[in-house]
């Protein structure tokens, strides 16, 4: 059995050929001059910049026991100073029992740009991209500036890019959200991973004739939240929307304040309340789901009687584990879909220019 061992390396005000010298000879050095066979099977990097988070390589060796990769650490320090990257290199190696290769699973290397690469960054990793395997950049902190150049990140090898809109208002993203669109990356949104239950949860509901009556003729939607920021509730409405054919309206705020359908209008009432609730009503009809941390609850309604209930229980997970899944499954076609919805609604409202 092979039994894993983690090679590491570190050195400071190292220009761009230094550092590839040293990726190609650090571990073959460490291994006695032996090349190992490579196992990685994409590379993700991580932007870091302005954003708290744990131990990275912590992080990244976690990652790296699911998804033999290449991780990345990008963290553009400062723009002062010599054009200069400060390195660390982490390597998990398996050495095999006899005269067998060692096997790379999975390097993190991460990296602190000063000078001027720190504003030209994407030039100086595409080399560290592995040509032909997926490539996943996830970024950490606040949304990319709005000269920030698209076109150089999507040819440099990036073709996904993960973000987080649960840490900032979700309306800060949309510009990236459709700006990565339309240089041909694929998105994805944590906050749609974590989510993913209450999906099920709904498209189970839809299975019941009653209920799905309800949406199809729905009236109006009413949701009651905690934190009224947070993105969760409108990934349900473009969800919805994508997959009933509607259209969603936004106000000169941004917000979604209509759904239009088939058969008409219909109002969204959001509020601030002391449990987070999604209600669909048709009619004396309605169906609402209450979301807690552990559980999903369900009750449908005709009048003031409640006619049925369905519970689910929940499995918190962590942002890590969110990441984990999604490069299990790779990019969500319905995430796509209903992101459509959404840069269409502010497309019609004229919150974005053309990118």
């Amino acid at each position: 059995m092979a039994i894993p061992k983690t090679i590491s390396w570190s050195a400071d005000n190292l220009d761009g050929p230094s550092l590839l010298k040293a990726m190609s000879v650090v571990v073959p050095e460490a291994l006695g001059g032996t090349k190992p066979v490579v196992a990685t099977v994409l590379t993700l990097g991580l932007y870091v910049k302005g954003a708290s988070s744990p131990n990275w390589a912590l992080m990244a060796q976690e990652l790296g026991k699911n998804h033999p990769c290449r991780i990345l650490v990008i963290n553009p320090a400062t723009p002062s100073g010599a054009a200069r990257v400060d390195v660390t290199i982490s390597a998990t190696i398996a050495e095999r029992p006899g005269a067998e290769t060692p096997i790379l699973f999975s390097e993190c290397i991460e990296m602190n740009l000063k000078g001027s690469l720190s504003n030209h960054w994407i030039d100086f990793l595409q080399p560290l991209v592995r040509s032909g395997l997926p490539a996943y950049l996830w970024w950490l902190g606040r949304p990319p500036d709005p000269d920030f150049r698209w076109d150089l990140l999507s040819a440099s090898g990036f073709t996904h890019l993960v973000l987080n809109t649960a840490d900032h208002d979700w309306r800060e993203w949309l510009p990236s959200l459709k700006n990565a669109i339309a240089h041909q990356m694929r998105v994805d949104d944590l906050s749609w991973q974590r989510f993913r239950d209450l999906r099920h949860h709904w498209a189970q509901l839809a299975d019941t004739p009653e209920i799905l009556k309800i949406l199809v003729h729905v009236q109006s939607i009413e949701i009651s939240l905690l934190d009224p920021a947070c993105a969760d509730w409108v990934w349900w409405l473009a969800w919805l929307a994508s997959r009933f054919g509607w259209s969603l309206v936004f106000n000169a705020e941004q917000i979604p304040v209509e759904l239009e359908t088939d058969l008409g209008p219909v109002p969204i009432h959001l509020r601030s309340g002391p449990a987070t609730t999604f209600e669909a009503t048709w009619k004396e009809f309605r169906v609402s789901t209450t979301i807690t941390s552990t559980e999903l609850h369900s009750s449908v309604y005709q009048g003031h009687t409640r006619v049925s209930n369905v519970s689910e229980h929940r499995v918190s997970s962590t942002v890590q584990e969110d990441l984990q899944h999604l490069l299990n499954r790779g990019h969500d076609m319905l995430f796509s879909s209903a992101l459509i919805r959404l840069l269409d609604a502010q497309k019609s409202q004229g919150g974005l220019t053309d990118a």
